[in-house]
């Protein structure tokens, strides 16, 4: 007994003249032996041992020994879990090498041999997030900050422990308050930059890790909306990177954290740009423009070319001495991995191919010491026709893919007359796709594809005319010019049918076409007003507009088919909920079919649209938790049904003419976080 204590209280001598904070870990290291040891209170030192891991793995010599005496518990006790923890030390804390040998000693005592450090390219999976989305790895990869799905709050998880804890508590779908996918960990671990959506106004905010001590550094209600990369710290943690956003044109900056001084750099650029890479010392940051890679001379201020190839190319990080970049490039016809030698804010040499098939670089992350952490979505979406029972109105049997040899199928729709069936999808290799059309007979099975000719860089929602020679869409075109724009069904033409001023804060127009194909109607936003919203009217064939209706903001407004109604919904902000509501589109007349508070569907309502006969309304409403439902109302009042319930998230709900069948696209999430080591060269 007292060779015991004295062997404590040696230890205790030994651990004095370290920090505060060592010193409440030794004094618990102590505390746990004296119950192993003296007392053979095992199980009480069990939960000793484990305190002092959770609370102070970053403490390697304290961490190293706590493994040790865990597995030596462990072994006294029976319990198979004792290799584990000695395992766990010899890969976890190599360098302390005292107590990696004796745990060597005791795996060979145990029969059990432990694998030696590979140096060959291992990608191994490190946690299945399922529905939570991983934002952004910590420097040392010790941690991975995720968004909630359900509550839309931020969370942090400890990699090595698997404990998570919340950063933010004011997290409400409903409310509109949510989690951005932007944020960055500080070099030193203790502070958090994030983005975050404030009732319609995109928030930059900066705390600590726990969420306290928050404070906002930029609220959005300048009409800019200004976000972080994840690589956004500067490395003397006294100013961040951020890019601002305003009107389809870009513009990087520093933030000082000190004052809150917001530094400009370069020129405003309608061209895409990914800024946020500084290097390990600070003098460089490296940043994307256009797909080519550029740095910028903090020292000179000046920016010069990296990588300029005719593919595009994606900055991923630096590697740990700041000697080269790590990028991704299709220059081969997949996203592989490169890096490229850098002296003096110079390229040295050719880039070297390192992995092949890594991804987009957005979801790749290059840590302090140089492991290399991907973000998976192992989930997809697709589209699919169910049938439509036709005594009750609601959908039966067992989904079934709208066309096996399309998948990723999007935004289904018939034709008026039901004879065709379209979507659209993105077709290509990964990282030069096109966003095409796809239409099918239903006749014959046969397809053809439409590919926009110019490209819209984005486009959505297409909609056949009654006439079936052009579809409607919503997008903007090269130039940054925002509305709606047709796409010939046969050469896929494109021209613009509609505008949408960028510079007046503009909406999605929820275009429609009149029955007799004539005229499309479309919203904007009230140029005097910003609050007042306008339906338009234009005649294809002179070209006229004309205001048809003022007020509040419908959305996703759908013509009915005799053309003289609009179903929309609406979010009701002072009464906490969402109507469903059908407006005449002569006497502005307005019936409401429907309200629903935002607590019951956190997810909101969506997607409203006409049966073929015009005499119910159907809309999806989602809570995030527990799926999504479709609902029908009547067209004339009166109480509503659900007529499909799914775990699943659906969306885009349309009737065959015939009302006997029903499309809707699906999408299934799961996020996976998977880290790569030893693939940059010795």
């Amino acid at each position: 007994m007292k060779t015991r204590l004295s062997l404590i209280f040696a230890f205790l001598l030994l651990t004095g003249s370290v920090s505060a904070q060592d010193n409440k870990a030794s004094a618990l290291l102590t505390a746990a032996i004296y119950e192993e040891e003296v007392t053979g209170n095992l199980d009480k030192a069990v939960e000793l041992y484990l305190d002092i891991i959770k609370k102070y793995p970053d403490n390697r010599p304290i961490a190293a020994k706590t493994l040790y005496h865990l597995g030596l518990v462990n072994e006294k006790m029976g319990k198979q879990k004792a290799s584990e923890y000695f395992t766990r030390l010899v890969n976890t804390y190599p360098d302390q090498t005292e107590m990696v040998t004796l745990a060597k000693t005791k795996l060979a005592s145990l029969g059990i041999i432990p694998a030696a450090r590979s140096s060959e390219i291992a990608m191994r999976q490190i946690w299945v997030a399922g529905k939570n989305l991983p934002i952004c790895i910590s420097p040392d990869g010790r941690y991975v900050v995720f968004g909630v799905y359900d509550s839309g709050n931020l969370w942090l998880r400890d990699l090595q422990s698997g404990e998570q804890r919340q950063i933010t508590r004011d997290g409400s779908r409903a409310e509109g308050t949510i989690a951005s996918t932007f944020a960055a960990i500080s070099q030193d671990g203790k502070w958090i930059a994030y983005n975050w959506w404030n009732k319609g106004y995109e928030e930059l905010r900066l705390s600590k890790l726990d969420g306290s001590s928050m404070r906002i550094l930029h609220n959005g209600q300048d009409g800019r909306t200004m976000y972080v990369m994840p690589t956004a710290w500067m490395p003397d943690g006294l100013k961040i990177l951020t890019i601002s956003f305003k009107n389809l044109v870009y513009r990087p900056h520093i933030i000082s954290l000190q004052d809150g001084s917001v530094r400009d750099i370069r020129q405003p650029d309608p061209g895409s740009v990914i800024w946020g890479y500084p290097s390990p010392d600070g003098r460089y940051i490296a940043y994307n423009l256009n797909e080519d890679i550029f740095v910028y001379d903090t020292a000179t201020e000046q920016d010069s070319v990296l990588v300029k190839n005719p593919a595009a190319d994606g900055m991923v990080g630096w590697t740990p001495y700041g000697t080269g970049i790590i990028f991704v490039s299709i220059r081969s016809g997949s996203r592989d991995l490169y890096l490229l030698l850098i002296e003096k804010g110079r390229p040295r040499g050719e880039p070297q191919l390192l992995q092949r098939d890594l991804g987009d670089p957005m979801y790749l992350y290059v840590t302090r010491d140089g492991r290399l952490f991907k973000i998976e979505r192992k989930g997809s979406y697709d589209s699919y026709i169910l049938s439509v029972d036709e005594q009750t109105g609601k959908l039966t049997g067992t989904p079934s893919l709208v066309d096996p040899n399309y998948p990723g199928a999007n935004f289904p729709a018939w034709s008026p007359d039901g004879k065709l069936l379209y979507y659209s999808l993105n077709k290509g290799p990964v990282g030069n796709q096109s966003h095409v059309l796809v239409i099918r007979s239903e006749e014959t099975g046969q397809t053809r594809e439409i590919t926009p000719k110019p490209k819209l860089p984005f486009w959505y929602t297409p909609i056949l005319s009654p006439d079936g020679r052009r579809f409607a869409v919503t997008g903007a075109d090269g130039n940054g010019n925002y509305g709606v724009f047709a796409i010939d069904s046969e050469s896929g033409e494109v021209s613009q049918l509609a505008m949408n001023p960028v510079d007046k804060n503009p909406v999605d127009p929820s275009p429609n076409w009149s029955p007799d194909g004539k005229a499309i109607f479309f919203m904007v936003r009230a140029p005097e007003k910003t609050d007042e919203f306008i339906i338009r009217r234009k005649d294809l064939t002179t070209g006229e507009e004309q205001d048809i209706h003022r007020g509040i903001y419908y959305r996703e407004m759908k013509i009915s088919p005799d053309g003289t109604r609009f179903v929309y919904f609406l979010k009701d902000k002072p009464t906490k909920s969402y109507a469903l509501g059908i407006m005449d589109s002569k006497s502005g007349k307005e019936l409401e079919l429907w309200r629903v508070p935002e607590a019951d569907y956190p997810g909101g309502i969506s997607g409203p649209t006409w049966t073929p006969d015009g005499k119910h309304v159907l809309v999806v409403a989602g809570s995030f938790t527990q799926g999504t439902d479709l609902w029908r109302f009547p067209a004339t009042g009166g109480p509503g049904e659900k007529i499909y319930m799914t775990p699943e998230a659906i969306w885009g709900f349309v009737m065959h003419p015939t009302g006997k069948r029903m499309v809707f696209t699906q999408s299934l999430i799961n996020f996976e976080l998977w880290v790569m080591e030893n693939y940059l060269p010795k």
